[in-house]
């Protein structure tokens, strides 16, 4: 037998689990011959726990100090001989052996000189029945790997004997060997530290084996440690030290020519590993991953070279030997299979059954209502009309993205809107013709709602005649047809993103695939709809508030919300830089897209102007449609006034529904929901009072129908609680009839709602059949919004320039110049329409030298804006529009080409075609620094978010370790009064407690003192 045994407790700031330790050492059946007690850091506490069993040895060594460095300094500290018959046992603070773990460690060790490091089978402290790790391993690739599984301990692992590695807490290693390898390598000071003792002592010759009846406990991640490794360590500081340990290893263990190649696959495949990271849902440790490549590539040259050179010192066996202690690939199959399915969770939530239960259904009968609505569109070149434009080319699309030359104007160089990046995404899904995307997402926007709607009222109802009436409630509701009928590409967007933004928001605490979609889908509303900026932002701060008011173990969960602005904010900062300094701040929230035409004042029955838009918006409509409800309620003899109540009215059962929904005491709808209903009225309302563009001088009003979606949203959610309410309650009255109770809810419910659908429709549908009937503002057009003469020649020539001159009635001329085949929606900005980019003074002298002749040398200007063509459109003002083509058609430079609808079009023949307009010289958004600096930070926030958001539940298991599985807590229930507790255990866990209980009350054979 060994003559004598040195323990080196290695002792962190822990003081429970030191006074366990401690404890069960001198309750050992073979005590230490000596013990030599490492405190880490300078703790009082700590010192007398260490002083009261009153080590042989008391070392000190600083806090951040490895375990191997630690061991080294009480190696020293206690003068220990490094001969064959002396042998060190390693323990950490929270290493608390059973009583014969040192006897069993010795007695398998004794006669076999060739083993010189033997290792304890490591079980969980909490539950000694479970097992936390017994043995390590390497894949063929160099990844360390447990080789047992943290289970219940069944004797399924003891067949092991002689293993690759043990674990360093509970290690007896002879103190020869531990001299001779010069311990742990300081290059590994937190993690595979003793797997690469391990390795080196097996190249050396000698054997490592474990011991399946010797047991020490151990606190895993949770127990105290260093400062580079404790239980205080995140998650990602755990990944970058393994990646370090990993690529350390890999470098000291490569054969010499291949070590070139590792150094330079380094960054490349850090890259790689971050993505791996983003789409298993563990965003933080993604820096980690890379932080981990950047300090092995350029700081751990000198120790990779040392740690070299000492294995090859000391080798006498080559690396063939330790081969068949590998793990195979196909184990490492096996464990990733093990991986993949203890990482699925069970679904606790009711499935949907979106195609059985009628969600398809629905979506299907809206496809179908659709396409016979918007019959005139289908196959349409572009959509053009309100507020609508063409897209531009492919090229053209991503180019007007970032910061970059507008040609707006006389041109300028500035930040693009955020809207732009949503256009560019929208018009890449049709690449080869960009406005077929918008003519699909026209024909897509009913049944693209109808599906939304019914997921969204899913999360409130388990009644499938309900989940079909908030779809179809969704697909009408009044600000999606507005939208559709005036051609606000920016409200479709928002009311199609809000319910899906809803669904996002219920998982955001507890997954990052939700979070990654909010963030995403609230910038698409922010970009679409910028006046709900505001909104975003307080629903936002709420959200944090009510994260750090929570209970601290729920805390962590507030990470997933604290990133949720970014993708708005890399959006948006260019342009809030840029309109600041301008001192235009407000303009931020401007809609983007053309500036809309001022429209009629409706008043309702009389009513004053500002209590009318009140009651107009607070029945969901953003705008009144006289005209078309006036041929609705004709046959009633009702006047536009009483036409606009009739509609209002139409949609007060619905309302009703919403109000049970709300204020009925059980089941309600969560407050939250309401709550932010009323954020988006508000908004709608601030919204109708928001000027920042004009049109001829009157000033516009921002869209209110982005903000009255979102209080639609959550209208519909209340009012789908309150016919579920609703149903309930008419149960008791209609089953004298002789129905079940399933048939009388599902019947009570649909003839309730049908009646609140159906009055939607009604009130909806004059403009909904606007496509079809031709009375809508959007049409079917061309790719061109200038005159086909202008066009063809504008393909050939971009910077054709096109000034249009309209006559307004103050007698004035609104002039707007466009180039090539005309304005396109990506080509619009904000800066143009709130802060005068691109307005130029000289512009203005010429349209006004065109129609009242001043003296100047028109035809320089001509040139100077490259403009060959003039087009006098038909205006407000007859008079103006008179005296204009008298002074356009006695200008010798112009000659008159043709007279349409649009107006009279003039060209100017003596353009010269050579050289580039000087005023629109500019970088692109890839041809200065500060377009390529936007450019890359929007990619990179968006590609993450984008990574976030994919469901890779079956791909990220690739990437996921085997869980650390724990023994089941027990489960407490309270039986009669609360004073009286039952505790009710599982099998394993009645067995766990058992061997804990027989543990403790162990006598030891043998007490004695170190001293």
């Amino acid at each position: 037998m060994p003559r004598s045994v040195t323990a080196i407790l290695i002792a962190a700031d822990g003081a429970d689990y030191l006074r366990d330790t401690l404890d069960a050492i001198t309750m050992q059946t073979r005590l230490p011959d000596r013990l030599v007690v490492v405190q880490l850091g300078n703790s009082p506490v700590t010192s007398t726990i260490i002083d009261g069993v009153e080590p042989t040895v008391h070392a000190r060594a600083g806090a951040r100090a490895g375990f191997g460095l630690a061991v080294e300094n009480g190696f020293r500290a206690a003068g220990i001989e490094a001969l064959d018959s002396e042998w060190l046992w390693l323990l950490a603070t929270d290493n608390a052996p059973e009583p014969v773990a040192l006897e069993r460690l010795l007695n398998s060790v004794e006669g076999q000189p060739s083993v010189a490091v033997a290792g304890p089978k490591q079980m969980q402290w909490d539950a000694p029945a479970y097992i936390h790790s017994f043995g390590e391993t390497l894949t063929p690739w160099g990844t360390a790997v447990e080789m047992a599984e943290p289970e219940l301990d069944q004797a399924q692992y003891d067949r092991h004997s002689d293993v690759l590695a043990v674990a360093a807490g509970g290690m007896l290693v002879r103190a020869s060997v531990w001299k001779q390898l010069g311990g742990f390598d300081r290059a590994l000071p937190a993690v595979d530290d003793a797997l690469d003792f391990c390795v080196r002592a097996r190249l050396a010759g000698y054997r490592v084996q474990l011991e399946p009846t010797a047991r020490v406990r151990s606190g895993g991640v949770d127990a105290p440690g260093t400062r580079l490794l404790g239980a205080s360590t995140s998650e990602p500081r755990r990944v970058r030290l393994r990646r370090e340990a990993q690529l350390h290893r890999r470098l000291v263990y490569a054969p010499l020519p291949l070590v070139p190649l590792h150094w330079l696959s380094i960054l490349p495949v850090a890259v790689f590993r971050a993505i791996g990271q983003i789409l298993r849902k563990a965003p933080g440790s993604a820096p980690a991953e890379l932080l981990a490549g950047l300090v092995v590539f350029g700081t751990r040259f000198a120790a990779i070279a040392r740690s070299r050179s000492r294995i090859a010192k000391e080798r006498s066996a080559g690396w063939a030997s330790i081969a068949p202690l590998r793990q195979p690939w196909r184990e490492v199959r096996h464990r990733r299979a093990l991986a993949r399915d203890n990482g699925r969770q069970p679904n606790r939530e009711e499935s949907l059954h979106f195609f059985s239960s009628g969600g398809l259904a629905t979506v299907l009968t809206m496809l179908v209502v659709s396409v016979v609505l918007f019959q005139p569109l289908v196959g349409a070149e572009a959509l053009v009309g309100g507020q609508l434009l063409p897209l531009g080319t492919f090229d053209s699309l991503w180019r007007s993205v970032g910061w970059g030359v507008h040609p707006l104007g006389s041109g300028f160089v500035g930040p693009a809107d955020p809207f732009a990046a949503v256009l560019a995404v929208l018009g890449t899904i049709t690449f080869w013709h960009p406005s077929s995307a918008i003519v699909a997402l026209w024909i897509l926007a009913l049944p693209i709602a109808a599906a939304g709607g019914w997921l969204a009222t899913a999360r409130f109802t388990r009644r499938r005649p309900l989940r079909v009436i908030g779809g179809l409630l969704w697909a009408a509701a009044p600000t999606l047809v507005v939208a559709l009928d005036t051609g606000r590409i920016g409200g479709v967007l928002v009311h199609l993103a809000a319910p899906f933004m809803l669904l996002a928001a219920f998982k955001v605490r507890s997954s990052w695939t939700a979070s990654a979609w909010l963030g995403l889908l609230g910038a698409l509303i922010a970009a679409s709809s910028p006046s709900l900026l505001p909104l975003l932002f307080i629903a936002w701060a709420a959200a944090v508030a009510l994260g750090v008011a929570v209970r601290q173990g729920e805390r962590s969960r507030i990470v997933r919300i604290l990133p949720l602005p970014l993708p708005t904010a890399v959006l948006f900062l260019p342009l809030v830089a840029e309109q600041a300094l301008h001192g235009r701040l407000i303009g931020v929230l401007a809609d983007p897209g053309p500036v809309a035409s001022p429209g009629a004042e409706a008043h309702l029955l009389g009513l004053p102007a500002q209590l009318s838009t009140v009651l107009q918006l607070a029945a969901g409509w953003p705008t009144w449609a006289i005209d078309a409800w006036e041929g609705l309620t004709a046959p009633l003899g009702l006047g536009s006034g009483l036409a606009a109540a009739f509609v209002w009215a139409l949609g007060v059962p619905l309302l009703l529904l919403a109000l049970i929904g709300l204020f009925w005491p059980k089941h309600s709808v969560p407050i939250r929901i309401g709550m932010f209903g009323v954020g988006g009225l508000v908004m709608a309302v601030l919204a109708t009072r928001l000027e920042v563009v004009s049109n001829g001088g009157t000033p516009i009003a921002a869209w209110p129908g982005a903000g009255l979606s979102l209080a639609w949203l959550a209208v519909l959610e209340a009012a789908v609680c309150g016919l579920d309410r609703l149903a309930a309650a008419l149960q008791l009255p209609l089953r004298a009839h002789g129905l079940g109770a399933a048939k009388i809810r599902a019947a009570s419910a649909a003839v309730v709602g049908c009646t609140a659908v159906l009055a939607m429709l009604a009130a909806v549908s004059p403009v909904l059949v606007g496509v079809l009937l031709g009375s809508a503002q959007v049409r079917a057009g061309s790719a061109a919004t200038v005159p086909a003469l202008v066009a063809a020649e504008g393909r050939s020539t971009p910077d054709l320039g096109m000034l249009t001159l309209t006559p307004e009635r103050n007698g004035s001329y609104r002039s707007l110049l466009t180039r090539g085949e005309g304005r396109t929606l990506e080509s619009l900005s904000t800066l143009q329409s709130t802060a005068g980019f691109g307005d130029s003074p000289g512009l203005a002298r010429l349209a006004a030298g065109l129609v009242q002749p001043t003296g100047d040398d028109l035809a320089t200007s001509l040139n100077d804006y490259r403009i060959g063509y003039v087009l006098l459109q038909h205006g407000a003002s007859s008079d103006g529009l008179s005296a204009a083509r008298g002074a356009l058609g006695a200008n010798p430079l112009l000659s008159e080409v043709s007279t349409t609808s649009a107006g009279t079009l003039y060209r100017y023949d003596d353009l010269r075609t050579t050289g580039p307009i000087t005023l629109l010289r500019g970088p692109s958004n890839t041809g200065s620094p500060i377009g390529v600096a936007v450019l890359l930070i929007q990619a990179i926030l968006f590609g993450v978010f984008a990574l976030l958001a994919l469901p890779t539940s079956k791909i990220t298991q690739r990437f996921r370790p085997v869980p650390a599985l724990r023994a089941p807590k027990a489960d407490v229930r309270t039986i009669g009064a609360p004073a009286v507790q039952t505790v009710v255990r599982t099998p394993e866990q009645a067995m766990a407690r058992e061997l804990q209980t027989a543990s403790a009350a162990r006598e030891p054979e043998e007490v004695g003192s170190w001293r």
